[in-house]
């Protein structure tokens, strides 16, 4: 009895042996195929339009009255759209923001893949700054600006942005692309950081496709654009969302 007990505990003792050893071989840990993350993909999605925003110098029967737009053709969504803008008020923290609310894109043409067809030019009304602070809108921030209520498309009271050129950002699947901001008498530099919401199918009276581009970039308003004000910062960061249409 006690000679099977022992070859039992023999055994015992071996497989243990064994599964151990097993074990310690595993340890290894072998890496996992995947997706690679850091891998940039673009569509092959394109568009252009000129006089991309309907004003009646453009033919509409008023301006932003998309109704005489024809389909197939792409038009800048304005009721869908912004351009805002923040600036630390007095340069000590609490932000001043608005937006404005005649803003118009003049053209425009994109493609996914080759950042040379990329090329835009759009302006702003000054004077149609809106902070939702009628004391602040009407008064002080107009002459910060440089502008007056009554002015329409005087060159003070208008400021356009316009591309130089464009490059396929390195880190992500946006662009990088260089334009003349022209504000205020002075044209310098900025640099924007474009990125492309896909075109997709929407159902509508009529039916119609939707593309987005949304655009970033910063200014000194001050030490570059010569604004004359103790009430901002220098630093001026201005955001850009459009929305394009085109009717089916």
């Amino acid at each position: 009895m006690k000679n099977s007990k022992l070859k039992i505990a023999v055994i015992l003792i071996s497989f243990a042996g064994v599964f151990v050893s097993r074990c310690k071989h595993d340890d290894t840990i072998v890496p996992v195929k995947g997706t690679d993350e850091t891998k940039i993909i673009r569509g092959t999605g394109s568009l252009s339009c000129t006089n991309c925003t309907p004003l009646v110098s453009n033919g509409a029967s008023s301006d932003f009255n998309t109704a005489g737009v024809p389909a197939g053709v792409w038009y800048y969504d304005k009721a869908h759209s912004n351009v805002t803008w923040e600036t630390p008020y007095k340069g000590v923290g609490s932000l001043l923001n608005g937006r404005f609310n005649y803003f118009v894109l003049k053209d425009l043409s994109f493609d996914e893949q080759d950042a040379t067809k990329i090329s835009f030019e759009g302006y702003v009304r000054l004077n149609t700054v809106n902070t939702g602070e009628p004391g602040r809108d009407a008064t002080c921030l107009l002459g910060t600006l440089g502008t007056a209520a009554a002015k329409t498309t005087e060159p003070e009271n208008i400021a356009t942005l316009k591309s130089t050129s464009a490059a396929l950002s390195t880190t992500d699947a946006g662009y990088i692309v260089n334009a003349n901001l022209t504000f205020n008498g002075v044209t310098k530099n900025v640099l924007i950081k474009l990125t492309y919401q896909k075109q997709t199918a929407q159902t509508g009276t009529p039916n119609y496709t939707m593309a987005g581009l949304e655009g970033e970039f910063e200014f000194n308003a001050i030490s570059d654009h010569l604004i004359v004000s103790n009430n901002i910062s220098d630093k001026v960061l201005v955001r850009m969302n459009v929305i394009l249409r085109k009717k089916e």
